[in-house]
């Protein structure tokens, strides 16, 4: 037995996601035997636990054995899955003396227990030595699970444990100590058991072997799993097998239905279940029997109804329940009906004795045409064909509208009859008493109250004189929200700023005192008349107004906000410049700047405005509430448009400053402008945006910072020529003579490459010698380039005129060469100026050219029966064969001439199909070539 050197604690944690639990077993006694006193024994004493022997003062030495007795009752019908006898020494005579100590089972200590009559010794737990230069004193302890499993499974409800020296050295005085009294730890978990085992949906019994239970295709297996520790979540298995085929056991869990299709109709199937948590599977429970029933009813049920008769008459009536009569027709394996119906709703009811009747009380939920589907199902579960009850349903609720008038209020409910026998109308509030009127000409108007806000049902019913023929159920919206109404202020018409005008409150709920409402960003009170009205003067103020209202009752309670919503214009105009709200900064000085200006006051027909003090100017709005003006600025910093609206009536509206502020970041032209181009100069020019410009500190394509002098008119030049292509930027801030820096302008500069770009779509190809590939020339000088210049390898340079109708151009190049092979091109614009090279690798592979007149490659062509021959050559030197299949036919060869070509012939069968010709080389030392792969498009000979 090996002694574990560590600490109890750290034995007895479990893993957080174990369902076993941690704790001490209970010691019941304990007790120990003296050599001394040969006749008696000392239990439960108020001291250490002696072991060994060791001398009292007189000097005699005394012999002690330990034993210690353990409640294992807590433990009963659990697993032990781990569990620690630990303890420590106190005192030791010797340190230095060799003690064997050892732990052993034993019997029970007894009424008559005593140094001459210890407990019999069972079994010999632990053997360790200590003293001798080990701790000392020191930490005793075993594993203990076996040991308390073989006693649970003994059913032992205590175990007793002794502490002694081995028989050899017992007698030695040195090998006396006490211990601390050892604690068990027990880590154990109740295995889970099941109960209630049976089939469900439909429910049938576990079944016996004499009368098994019937079982479809696809059966539910349920069972409830019960677990003693608190907390766990067990789990249930199955297994399954023929009762004549025992070795044929397969397990299984069963989540939504197990599909038995497997077993032929008739088969008898033995099944148990086992519970499981997460440390222990519990016992396989009792063997249930269950019978393949896989013949489901042959025909559907009779379905009817005397309320709802089947066609196109209508029955019953909206929301009238009705009787459906269910009939199994004598066919005895039917024992209950399932139903569905157009809106999802579905149920099973059973029948009265197999092959009989059942009844189902259903109210129909849709209006008008109403499908219910009704299948007989056998005592498995299998469901026959569907029965298609298709009923048509009598408009027979009336027809109900309500005028809420608030809470605690009377509001009006009007009904119209849907039914000429219609004498009475209803209506009920939930929870609340029905209210009658008598239905006159088919009409009624009646009183109802609401006592809360919100949604609420309102059931609503037709008599034909004490019969109930239809009914239905309202969602009314009820709010007490106060009602606000203004004849100067509302949507319907804009009023001006100054309008004077008043706004009317309306209660939605009794005891009205006041109204609470916000229409300046304020909660204002206005008191409330003897009839819970109130009126608010008001004098108008420009804007898009949101007044929020809410009425206030004596108690101190609110009613449910109102927002009542209204525009007003404002007598003055408005200017805006979006240009200034956009980023980077494209404003500054010399640079015009549009304004819009608007006004919503009528008869508008134009706007005056000055810009920064200069002269006065006229715009015309041409029938629109705006117009734009454009502005030049003189300096950075604040500027203003002073404007009034001009109105048709020859007055003029207040005047509106506008005031702006404009960059004073240098103001960057360009020469030639538009875009650059790579290698070609490009002058940028700095204006200045404030007085007094010495120089100009500016960066070109985030290069370093550079610093360029003013001249006499305050502008300085720098020229730039571009080495790549692609956005890039001119940063520029101006310094003043007494070193006053302006903002920083950020100028985009767009670069155009000069290199032309070549694009081909024979990139991901493998053909070879003979083809020819399709390149694409493009340049971003389009418009200007009037030639591209280009050869293939080393060959002579050809020229091809640049398209005008497209940004790209297509050349053709045939391969004569395997391998790598280099395309390079330049473009040549009207100008003379000629591009750098560009060079283009391709690389052509190897696969063998192929051609057919008859059949061009990926065309419609040709016919069925119509021969056609297919020329095969290229793609490598030294071919002296081919290969050819189309498409999963049959490989065939044939040999190549002088020149290393081939053809054959081939008829497809039929019209409009399609085939695939794949063809392989083949050198004379046998190495092949890629394959080509050529589509044979079949037309209809035409």
């Amino acid at each position: 037995m090996t002694v574990l050197a560590v600490v109890a604690a750290g034995l007895t944690v479990c893993s957080p996601v174990s369902a076993a639990t941690s704790s001490d077993a209970s010691l019941l006694s304990w007790a120990y035997l003296d050599s001394q006193n040969p006749h008696t024994k000392v239990v439960d004493a108020a001291v250490s636990p002696p072991v060994g022997t060791s001398r009292d003062d007189a000097g005699r030495a005394h012999t002690y054995r330990s034993y210690f007795t353990y409640d294992l009752t807590t433990l009963k019908g659990t697993v032990v899955h781990g569990s620690y006898l630990s303890t420590f020494e106190k005192t030791v005579t010797d340190c230095s003396a060799p003690a064997t100590i050892e732990v052993w089972r034993t019997r029970p200590v007894k009424d008559d227990t005593t140094w001459l009559r210890p407990p019999a010794e069972i079994e010999r737990l632990l053997t360790a030595t200590r003293g001798a230069g080990a701790y000392c004193p020191g930490y005793l302890g075993l594993d203990m699970t076996a040991t308390l499993n073989a006693a649970l499974s003994r059913r032992e409800k205590s175990i007793t444990l002794e502490f002694r020296v081995t028989a050899d050295q017992e007698a030695d005085a040195r090998t006396g100590r006490t211990f601390e009294k050892p604690a068990l730890s027990v880590t154990a978990n109740h295995p889970p058991t099941v109960a209630n085992l049976h089939l469900a949906y439909p429910d049938r019994p576990c079944g016996t072997l004499t009368k098994p239970s019937p079982a479809a295709r696809n059966t539910v297996f349920a069972a409830t799993a019960t677990d003693a520790d608190e907390g766990d979540y067990p789990t249930v298995r199955y297994a399954i097998w023929p009762v004549d085929h025992p070795d044929q056991r397969r397990e299984f869990r069963d989540y939504h239905g197990t599909d038995l299709s497997q077993y032929a109709d008739g088969t008898v199937l033995a099944w148990q279940a086992q519970a499981s948590d997460y440390d222990d599977q519990g016992p396989w429970s009792k063997t249930c029997y269950l019978v393949m029933d896989r013949t489901a009813p042959a025909k559907p049920p009779q379905v009817s109804s005397r309320t709802y008769p089947e066609g196109d008459s209508p029955g019953g009536g909206t929301g009238i329940e009705g009787t459906f009569r269910f009939d199994g027709a004598g066919d005895r394996d039917v024992v209950a009906f399932a139903w569905r119906d157009s809106m999802g709703y579905y149920g099973q009811v059973p029948a009265r004795r197999p092959g009989g009747k059942a009844i189902l009380k259903y109210t129909p939920k849709l209006r008008f045409v109403t499908d219910l589907y009704v299948a007989s199902v056998d005592a498995a579960g299998n469901r026959g064909p569907e029965k298609n009850y298709r009923f048509r349903v009598a408009e027979t609720a009336p027809y109900a509208d309500v005028m809420v008038n608030g809470v605690g209020l009377p509001s009006r409910i009007t009904f119209l009859a849907s039914k000429l026998e219609t004498t009475a109308f209803g209506y009920q509030l939930k929870d609340g008493p029905e209210v009658r009127l008598p239905a006159v000409d088919g009409k009624a108007t009646g009183s109802i109250t609401f006592t809360t806000t919100g949604q609420v049902e309102v059931a609503v019913r037709s008599y034909a004189k004490s019969k109930l023929i239809g009914q239905e159920t309202m969602q009314v919206w009820v709010t007490d929200a106060p009602d606000v109404e203004s004849a100067e202020f509302n949507l319907d018409t804009d009023q001006v700023a100054g309008k004077v005008g008043s706004f009317r409150f309306t209660p939605h709920s009794k005891d009205v005192t006041a109204y609470e409402y916000n229409l300046d960003g304020e909660w204002k009170t206005v008191p409330a008349e003897d009839d819970g009205t109130a009126v608010l003067p008001w004098t108008a103020t420009p804007g898009w107004h949101s007044m929020i209202v809410r009425s206030v009752r004596a108690d101190g309670s609110t009613s449910m906000e109102t927002t009542y919503q209204f525009n007003i214009i404002d007598t003055r105009p408005s200017a805006y410049a979006h240009e200034l709200s956009s980023w980077p900064r494209r404003d500054g000085v010399g640079v015009p700047l549009s304004i819009e200006l608007q006004s919503q006051l009528p008869e508008l027909t134009g706007f005056v405005y000055r810009f920064d003090g200069g002269a006065e100017q006229t715009v015309s709005s041409e029938g629109n509430p705006y117009a734009y003006i454009t502005v030049t600025p003189t300096h950075a910093g604040d500027n203003a448009v002073v404007v009034q609206a001009l109105l048709s009536n020859g007055t003029r509206s207040p005047a509106t400053t506008y005031t702006f502020g404009i960059w004073s970041g240098p103001v960057v032209t360009q020469t030639p402008t538009g875009n650059g181009t790579v290698g070609r100069p490009a002058t940028f020019t700095f204006h200045p945006g404030l007085p007094d410009v010495a120089s100009y500190r500016y960066s070109l394509n985030g290069a370093d910072e550079e610093t360029v002098d003013a001249g006499p008119d305050g502008t300085a030049t720098v020229t730039y020529t571009p080495g790549s292509s692609g956005y890039q930027e001119v940063r520029v801030t101006s310094v003043g003579a007494d070193g006053t820096e302006s903002d920083q302008r950020a100028q985009p500069f767009i670069v155009r490459d000069n290199r032309v770009n070549v694009y081909s779509t024979y990139d991901w190809s493998r053909v070879g010698i003979g083809w020819t590939g399709y390149f694409y020339f493009s340049t971003q000088l389009f418009g200007e380039v009037t030639e591209y210049h280009y050869r293939v390898n080393d060959g002579p340079e050809q020229v091809l005129p640049a398209s005008t109708e497209g940004t790209s151009t297509r050349v053709a190049v045939p391969f004569d060469r395997n391998g790598t092979n280099t395309l390079h091109v330049q473009s040549l614009t009207a100008g003379g100026e000629l591009s750098p090279v560009t060079d283009y690798d391709f690389t052509v592979g190897n696969a063998p050219y192929v051609v057919s007149a008859q059949y061009p490659n990926g065309t419609w062509s040709g016919g069925g029966g119509v021969p056609g021959t297919f020329e095969f050559s290229g793609g490598t030197a030294g071919i002296v064969s081919f290969s050819w299949q189309v498409d999963d036919g049959p490989s065939t060869d044939v040999q190549a001439d002088s020149q290393g070509k081939a053809s054959i012939t081939y008829t497809p069968a039929q019209n409009f199909e399609t085939h695939t010709l794949s063809v392989t080389g083949y050198k004379a030392d046998g190495t092949a070539t890629d394959a080509t792969r050529y589509e044979i498009y079949v037309s209809n000979g035409a």
